[in-house]
């Protein structure tokens, strides 16, 4: 029945792109055509094995629509209790979201799909499993947990005797082997994948395996090698009507022609990728092509499209990085190991709770009574102090699962900062800076471009420095205080000066309003570090024309200093998150500007260091104002 269906949905699709490859019509034709054979079908196993199929067949096609069927399967198969269908569905859905590039959401299903699928072992359903999770590792680099988990859909579907389930894991062992970057076993598995699935005769696994030749060609600098297998990837793609494989193999020949500086053959060919992209909904991808259409374009000396492309790939690959919020993903895999290394203790604790009743049994067994009511004082000391042992451990886990919560929070800390807040706008600069040439632009946009880079020269110095201020307290701790006799309107004059071009950009007023004639005991270079995050702050929330003030007041027997502005404000709940590692938030400023998160984190730290006090006070859409209040011993 299963195989009757996919014959329908295979035909279906033949039809589909004989009407029209990509247009909305043959869409419109597809989803009515499909909506057609599902009403036919009585609810039931029958109408939700269609579904699945269908949701299968459209996966490297048309993700959107897919996921539509996939999750219906998944809701029908839920209230008619079809467990089998259920697993395949949720592999389904973990699949779809893998190809859009949604990894957290693919990662979330194929747990689901894996638990379920081993709960009722239901082997195939759970190699996919496997095969899923395995491709989502590999998506965030983690080679060597994917191989392990490739390695098991390997095996079992040899144990299966699944043909084409092995072509297929042995081109994804060759794909991960390559990523990983050892390359002699990827050429091994390349080889092998090759041999096999040209006797299988399965055009899909072909294009797939070519592909993977194709990379491993291009590795090793035999370029026309490396072409020659993508476009027999290509060619095979296109049999099978693979959106999939189409786009992958077509970029990669894009890559290789703006490697040799054939940019006029490498453009027709990445425009055609990209609306391949686009038909599938395949973000990462689509990102990708952009990328490498800015290169070409700029190869050939078209600055303005340049210029545009690369714009449109900047904004996909921020929307791509929120999706992917490796933050996210990594928690979510952290607490998968960690259920499964619970089950296995479990377990464990099971067998060993069994051994210990046996024992006692055959103890009462062979001894009198009296012996019986010694062997229960013994039994129940043990209890005890098993009690006691298990309280001591899992103090001790709880104090482990702590530090291993903020060692995850500082390493994604660090990782969103390097691999997005520094390496997003340093990529724009490298993409402008060769089309800033005022004989090629007007006045206007050339001042304009010029204004812009600088903005951006300067927020990512602020990010430099708050990074190693961060990086230094994280290492060795705040430093301890050097105390010197410090007047407060001179010290924060420093800091306002050091800001003014960057305030002076959005037209701001900032008046320093402290008390000319009061003095301190602290260290400056940490007083200054809290006066410049809380005014680049307030800068960053105040808009155009805005106005911040700076004075000083005595608060309760203690000198404060406060920032005050007429910024967007913010409500209780985001005042309560202010300073906490773990709840701290970042948004984007008045005009879009984007900030890491630290500067506010850092002021929390040294104001402790100092044994001072940082309140806040905000309305929505009134302002904001920061007080600090300094110890009485710096009175």
């Amino acid at each position: 029945m299963k195989d009757e269906y996919k014959k329908l949905a295979c035909l279906f699709w033949i039809a589909f792109f004989f009407l029209g490859k990509s247009t909305l019509s043959a869409q419109t034709f597809a989803k009515d055509s499909i909506d057609q054979l599902l009403n036919a079908k009585s609810s039931g196993i029958e109408r939700i094995q269609f579904l699945n199929n269908i949701a299968e067949t459209l996966s490297d096609k048309n993700t959107e629509l897919a996921f539509q069927y996939a999750n219906l399967a998944l809701t029908e198969s839920e209230k008619n209790k079809a467990p089998k269908e259920k697993g395949i569905a949720l592999n389904n859905l973990a699949w779809i979201k893998y190809r859009k590039g949604d990894f957290t959401a693919a990662f979330e299903y194929s747990t689901k799909a894996l638990k379920w699928n081993d709960s009722i072992q239901n082997l195939p359903a759970l190699a996919a499993s496997f095969r899923c999770m395995a491709s989502v590792y590999n998506s965030q680099g983690n080679t060597n947990k994917s191989i392990e988990l490739f390695l098991k859909d390997l095996s079992l579907h040899t144990q299966l005797n699944d043909q084409k389930s092995i072509g297929r894991a042995l081109n994804n062992l060759s794909f991960t082997f390559f990523r990983g970057k050892m390359i002699d076993s990827a050429l091994y598995y390349t080889n092998k994948a090759l041999v096999f699935n040209l006797q299988l005769k399965d055009d899909y696994l072909i294009a797939f395996a070519y592909r993977n030749a194709g990379d491993l060609s291009e590795a090793r600098k035999l370029l026309d090698s490396a072409k020659y297998y993508f476009n027999l990837s290509v060619q095979y793609a296109v049999k099978i009507k693979s959106i999939q494989l189409q786009l992958t193999a077509l970029y990669r020949i894009g890559r290789l022609l703006n490697s040799e500086f054939k940019y006029n053959e490498s453009i027709p060919i990445l425009e055609e990728a990209l609306q391949l992209g686009n038909l599938m909904g395949a973000k990462s991808e689509t990102a990708l092509i952009y990328n490498l259409l800015a290169t070409a374009y700029e190869g050939i000396g078209d600055y303005k499209e340049a210029f545009l492309v690369q714009k449109k790939f900047s904004q996909l690959n921020d929307s791509l990085y929120q999706e992917r919020s490796r933050s996210k993903l990594a928690e979510m895999q952290a607490k998968f190991e960690a259920e499964k290394k619970q089950s296995e203790i479990n377990q464990l604790k099971k067998e060993k709770e069994q051994e210990i009743e046996n024992n006692q049994k055959k103890t009462i067994l062979n001894f009198s009574l009296m012996i019986t009511m010694l062997v229960v004082i013994v039994l129940l000391f043990n209890i005890w102090r098993k009690n006691k042992y298990k309280t001591a451990t899992n103090l001790l886990l709880q104090s482990q699962k702590e530090e291993l919560e903020e060692t995850l929070l500082l390493k994604d800390k660090v990782f969103s900062i390097v691999s997005h807040d520094l390496r997003s706008p340093i990529a724009s600069l490298n993409a402008v800076l060769p089309m800033l040439d005022p004989d090629s632009l007007d006045h206007e946009t050339y001042h304009q471009l010029k204004l812009n880079l600088t903005k951006q020269v300067q927020n990512l110095n602020y990010v430099l420095d708050n990074l190693l201020i961060w990086s230094r307290s994280r290492m060795k701790g705040v430093e301890t205080p050097e105390l010197k006799e410090i007047n407060l309107y001179k010290q924060a004059s420093i800091s306002l000066g050091l800001l003014k071009g960057l305030a002076d950009q959005k037209e701001i007023t900032i008046q320093n309003q402290i008390n000319t004639g009061v003095s301190i005991k602290a260290d400056p270079q940490h007083f200054d570090i809290i006066i410049r995050n809380i005014l680049l702050n307030a800068i960053k929330f105040t808009h155009e024309k805005g106005q911040i003030n700076l004075f000083s007041k005595i608060e309760n027997d203690q000198l404060a200093i406060c920032i005050e502005d007429n910024g967007v404000g913010m409500n209780p709940e985001q005042i309560n998150r202010l300073f906490q590692l773990k709840t701290h938030f970042t948004t984007p400023g008045t005009q879009k500007e984007k900030g890491t998160g630290l500067g506010l984190l850092i002021c929390a730290e040294y104001a402790a260091a100092n044994n001072w006090e940082i309140k806040v006070e905000s309305q929505i859409g009134k302002g904001t104002i920061f007080t600090i209040i300094l110890a009485k011993t710096n009175k």
